[in-house]
């Protein structure tokens, strides 16, 4: 019987690894967010200041948005075509009311997880966390 031959763990790869998820994370901890609905917003909420969900009402998430206070917005949609549809339109309202969108943040936690549905974030981000444990 031949034995599995084990893969030999890549310390350095699995330190950029966590690095990088710890940069992602706190580039997130400063944020206030907007996510398309309440699964969106259910994954984030623990790692953003604000999470402010949009179901359809672009206009009057950006305007609390604008009353909160905020100079930058996270916008956080899918990474589908409705998802950068809404992106755009966001985009174009915040800054209507004066706020920088922020839509870089979106395509970068889609790369570093690997997800294009925000509503597993929090589940791929704990996934990765264990990967990545040293």
């Amino acid at each position: 019987m031949k034995a599995k031959k084990r893969k030999s763990l890549d310390y350095s790869q699995m330190h950029k690894d966590r690095k990088e998820l710890q940069t992602l994370l706190e580039e997130l901890g400063g944020c206030v967010a907007m996510v398309e609905g309440k699964k969106d917003a259910e994954a984030l909420q623990r790692y953003v200041v604000g999470v402010i969900e949009v179901s359809g009402r672009t206009r009057y998430a950006c305007e609390k948005a604008a009353r909160e206070g905020a100079t930058e917005v996270a916008v956080l949609t899918d990474l589908d075509e409705r998802g950068n549809e809404l992106a755009e339109e966001l985009s174009g309202e915040l800054r209507s009311c004066g706020i920088k969108p922020n839509t870089f943040l979106r395509r970068k936690i889609a790369r570093v997880l690997g997800i294009s549905q925000m509503e597993n974030f929090e589940r791929k981000y704990k996934q990765r966390l264990l990967e990545t444990k040293l």
